[in-house]
């Protein structure tokens, strides 16, 4: 979601703090719509849990030293089922938080809006940065970090943890990152930039605050200075190496940038071969599929013309096997058809030669007294010869 600035002004200011307004997180009407984390946020869940929204730091985890520019949410590890984000630094905290309805874009939204500072004394370049965004129209972006409560190991989530729609029910807000890459939620987008200040009376506390610890660390500092003194040949070394660490940490990052950007190219160059591939794929089926309609033909008419040789009786003993062969054309089905035809025509061969001989023993078999002759034997035999 993209907003535009509720309000930017100097009309009433705190030295050191710019104040900031940004939605933490959109509400949701029921678990058919999620974040891209899969979070749904139900209001009166939301509502039970704003208290840990106060005092709630705004993190950056910047890209180079020069702290201007943010990058991710810093997370370094998980123990005890707690997340630890140690690259990241805290620019601001949250003093307040509360619900309301707001117009993105023409349409209405309902969302948890924050309100609190970033300290520009300290992130200058960094504040810097935002404003020029802003000016700019792009319109930084945040996401919420949740954490199980103090003493509890896990968040809760209404009906249990799930992929997509879970919806955090107890839980603490334990910070917010403002990005520089896509975050979670698109509704999380700076609302708010400005050094505003609502109540006076924090300015003249703050102003006496301040200058209490000014006296208690006058004297302090004036010892300091003598030491400094005595150490500036030490200090310019130091900044020096300083300078040097400086220049080749911002090299790395300058290199960092161009192995993303390597990357990147690689991945397009994957995903065009990875098209190409399908086409290749799809081309090689059609072959394929081409090539086998090929040799079924030839198959076809290799049995055509081995059928040709034989008379329909003949060929109605494969009947079946030369239906099925005309669907689905096998070499082997082919030898079947041709053997099984060959065996019924040699039976029938056979079967003949059996009867003829059995009519011709039934013949001689009249004539009990007729001459036998032995096979092979070109001496006549008569039947006194058999004794």
């Amino acid at each position: 979601m993209k907003s535009s600035i509720i309000e930017l002004n100097q009309n009433k200011k705190i030295s050191g703090r710019t104040y900031l307004k940004w939605v933490i997180h959109e509400i949701h009407n029921d678990n058919s719509h999620y974040n891209k984390n899969g979070i749904t946020w139900i209001e009166s869940n939301v509502v039970n849990n704003l208290d840990s929204v106060k005092g709630m730091p705004l993190c950056v985890e910047f890209i180079g030293w020069d702290k201007d520019e943010p990058y991710g949410h810093g997370m370094t590890d998980v123990k005890d089922g707690k997340p630890l984000f140690e690259d990241s630094v805290v620019v601001g905290v949250t003093e307040n938080g509360y619900l309301d309805s707001i117009q993105v874009n023409g349409e209405s939204k309902r969302v948890l809006i924050g309100e609190g500072y970033i300290y520009n004394q300290r992130y200058p370049k960094f504040v810097q940065w935002l404003k020029s965004k802003m000016f700019d129209g792009e319109f930084p972006e945040t996401s919420v970090e949740i954490s199980a409560k103090d003493g509890q190991d896990v968040i809760i989530y209404e009906d249990g943890w799930k992929e997509t729609g879970r919806i955090p029910k107890i839980y603490d807000y334990t910070g917010d990152a403002i990005l520089g890459i896509e975050p979670a939620d698109d509704s999380a987008v700076l609302l708010e930039l400005n050094q505003k200040m609502k109540e006076d009376k924090k300015v003249k506390e703050t102003v006496v605050e301040l200058n209490n610890k000014i006296d208690e660390q006058r004297t302090e500092i004036n010892n300091l200075k003598r030491d400094i003194e005595t150490k500036d040949k030490s200090i310019s070394e130091l900044n020096g190496k300083v300078e040097t660490k400086e220049t080749e940490l911002n090299s790395m990052v300058e290199e960092l940038k161009d192995v993303k950007s390597n990357l990147e190219a690689k991945e397009t160059e994957l995903s065009e071969l990875n098209t190409k591939k399908g086409e290749l794929e799809a081309e090689l089926n059609e072959l394929k599929k081409f090539k086998k309609n090929i040799e079924d033909q030839k198959l076809v008419g290799e049995l055509n013309q081995k059928l040709s040789s034989y008379s329909e009786e003949e060929k109605s003993v494969a009947k079946e096997k030369i239906e099925m062969f005309n669907k689905e054309p096998k070499e082997e089905m082919l030898k079947e058809i041709i053997s099984d035809i060959n065996s019924a025509i040699a039976q029938k061969i056979v079967e003949g030669r059996v009867k003829k001989s059995s009519s011709e023993v039934n013949s001689k078999a009249e004539d009990i007294y007729s001459d036998i002759y032995e096979v092979n034997s070109d001496e006549e035999s008569s039947i006194e010869d058999l004794y």
